[in-house]
């Protein structure tokens, strides 16, 4: 199965990936999700909510992994309610949702990996930079 075709599945069924690269070639994973707390999967799962985007979201959220990959750039999609994060690393990323999109630990819009996707941004509406605090 090619790369595109695994993550419109996933994100079809509302989960995460993460995509790597072996050599020259795109290797994509489901996210794992670590619990933190002594809770019990059953009784967390009880309260958690349903996880999931819609067309126009999953839309974005593919051209966006697509535009990364050609770049090969390492990253990881996670999937809320209504939302989408595609991290870079622990202090940078991007959250995407219905009303537009935040791009957190950035100095600016120019830097990459950001740059290669700010149209994409633009396109789906307003971006805000949260810039990392000093």
């Amino acid at each position: 199965m090619e790369w595109r075709e695994l993550v419109e599945n996933l994100l079809q069924r509302g989960r995460g990936f993460e995509v790597l690269y072996k050599g020259a070639e795109v290797e994509v994973v489901e996210a794992e999700g670590a619990l933190k707390a002594g809770v019990k999967l059953g009784e967390l799962r009880r309260y958690a909510g349903r996880k999931v985007i819609g067309r126009e979201l999953r839309e974005v959220a593919l051209s966006l992994a697509e535009r990364l990959v050609e770049a090969k750039v390492p990253f990881k999609v996670t999937v809320g309610s209504g939302e989408f994060v595609v991290r870079f690393d622990l202090d940078r990323y991007v959250r995407v949702h219905g009303e537009g999109s935040s791009v957190v630990g950035f100095k600016d819009l120019s830097e990459a990996p950001v740059a290669s996707i700010m149209d994409l941004l633009r396109r789906h509406g307003p971006v805000k930079l949260l810039s990392p605090v000093r």
